[in-house]
């Protein structure tokens, strides 16, 4: 079930990536790294940020147990409950828009304080997230019904609709510039995505039989037993959105560092996304059934699982993108307003990112932990403590290195994070990293070194085809290398018999 799963949400999250990569290729060929781009690329990270921490992180987290123990019930509880919990969320959504508009000003001066530097870029950032803010009432929304639809198994909507975002940017923005510039077409194209978004997810909750009448009752118990899990879910689900939040804001004092770093965190967002998300969507549905039937034999070998496939698929990643993060910097972004000297900046900033991707993947799927025995109070204490140690690496490398200093800063508390989540989840059914698990990373580790090996000794004896004037030669060339890397790695996985671990079988003693 756990293997089926992953590869529905798998498949379309990737689609997803794909298109939201040809969306950042849009961006970057329009505006480069200049100072539209990174008011256009502030703009949209905004209401993302709330998205991915308010909506599909503490919304997603604290709904679905609850969620999911009112199904076990009976369907029409768990269609009360989420009429109750939809109108309140619809309440407060509009109320917070509201407020942010007013208070813009101060907060681009929070999220990007070296814009205030220049008057006509803090201005024009100001506007352009007046306009996208409205964005977040959809896609919370959206999170919302995902959140209903992934509790009965059904992950391929949710994982869709990233898609419909990207493409409608793309469309829309390209139309709308025959009457507007492009920065402002861009930032409406949000908006007409965030409507299209929920008018999908209305229709796939009803075909679904999860329709449900709209209920204000703020005082119920079970209502604020949800919010009041929402606080420290908030912060503590968004630990990495608010790291790279935190390290936006530090990369505003440096010209076009907003930018190049948005640009690079969307090439490792790919596998992040592929992996880290596809786990954590599957993995709290499954793992609050798991606990309220106290199983923790279960829970513990399905978490010992996931994280071996996450690091078969996440430590690899990391070497391929630390190792050719400049030949795919030239590839995909080098043209139009995106120079040379531009994609130097951003492969610097893709490799220092990629060190902390198992990390982040790792901490993607210890999280679920807590947050299915309801638990929103731990988590949130260890991203307090990564929020600091990732502020305090920020700025102090920072001076020596510049945006990579971030990047890097970045990486370091991702790490700290998924230790820390580690450590403190053993409270939970004894878990562990089995031995296993443990060797299973050692060999993995080992395969990905053999791969580093050979994709080093292919720049070196052949690193001018990546930057061919041909584009036919260097994509092959790109292609090529990543190809055979992968099949040298996949042959010494296979020879080391990590098929064999992956494939076992639940062992009631685990």
């Amino acid at each position: 079930m756990l293997l089926r799963s992953g590869i529905i949400v798998a498949f379309f999250t990737l689609l997803s990536r794909f298109f939201g990569l040809a969306r950042e290729f849009f961006i970057a060929a329009t505006f480069g790294t200049s100072a539209i781009a990174d008011c256009v690329n502030v703009a949209f990270k905004f209401p993302n940020l709330f998205r991915r921490i308010f909506g599909e992180g503490a919304l997603s987290a604290v709904f679905i147990p609850m969620f999911s123990e009112k199904l076990v019930n009976s369907q029409g509880e768990a269609k009360n409950f989420s009429g109750k919990i939809f109108t309140l969320l619809m309440i407060t959504l509009i109320t917070l828009t509201i407020i942010v508009e007013i208070l813009m000003p101060y907060i681009v001066l929070l999220i990007a304080p070296g814009f205030y530097l220049e008057n006509e870029k803090f201005e024009l950032a100001v506007i352009l997230c007046r306009i996208t803010t409205p964005y977040l009432i959809f896609v919370s929304i959206t999170a919302l019904f995902g959140g209903m639809l992934n509790s009965v198994k059904k992950f391929a909507a949710f994982a869709f609709v990233p898609i419909i975002m990207n493409v409608s940017v793309i469309v829309v923005t390209y139309y709308l510039q025959e009457n507007y510039t492009a920065h402002y077409s861009i930032a409406y194209s949000l908006i007409v995505a965030g409507v299209l978004q929920v008018a999908f997810m209305v229709f796939c909750l009803y075909k679904s039989g999860l329709g449900f009448p709209i209920i204000f009752a703020p005082n119920e118990k079970e209502v604020t037993q949800l919010v009041k899990n929402m606080g420290p879910a908030t912060l503590s689900s968004g630990a990495q959105q608010l790291n790279l939040f935190i390290s936006g804001a530090i990369a505003s004092f440096l010209p076009g560092a907003v930018s190049i770093l948005s640009y690079a965190d969307r090439l490792y967002q790919l596998p992040l996304a592929l992996i880290g998300i596809t786990f954590g969507t599957i993995l709290l549905p499954e793992l609050s059934r798991i606990y309220k039937k106290r199983n923790y034999n279960e829970a513990n070998y399905l978490q010992n699982k996931a994280l071996q496939i996450a690091l078969l698929l996440s430590v690899p990643s990391m070497v391929g993108l630390f190792a050719l993060s400049k030949p795919i910097i030239h590839l995909i972004y080098e043209r139009g307003k995106f120079l040379p000297e531009d994609t130097i900046l951003t492969a610097e900033a893709l490799a220092a990112f990629s060190l902390g991707l198992p990390a982040f993947v790792i901490a993607k799927i210890l999280t679920p932990i807590y947050y299915a025995n309801l638990d929103t109070k731990t988590p949130l204490r260890i991203t307090l403590y990564s929020l600091v140690i990732n502020t305090i690496l920020n700025i102090a490398l920072m001076i020596p290195f510049g945006h990579v200093g971030i990047a890097i800063g970045a990486s370091i508390a991702a790490w700290i994070n998924a230790w820390l989540l580690n450590k403190y989840a053993k409270q939970y059914g004894d878990f562990k990293v089995t031995y296993e698990t443990k060797l299973f990373a050692f060999k993995v580790i080992f395969g990905s070194f053999c791969m580093l090996v050979f994709i080093s000794s292919i720049m070196y004896y052949f690193g001018d085809l990546f930057y061919s004037n041909k584009f036919s030669i260097k994509s092959a060339t790109l292609l090529g290398t990543i190809t055979f890397g992968i099949a040298i790695f996949l042959a010494i996985s296979y020879h080391l018999k990590l098929h064999i671990v992956l494939l076992k079988k639940h062992d009631p003693s685990f």
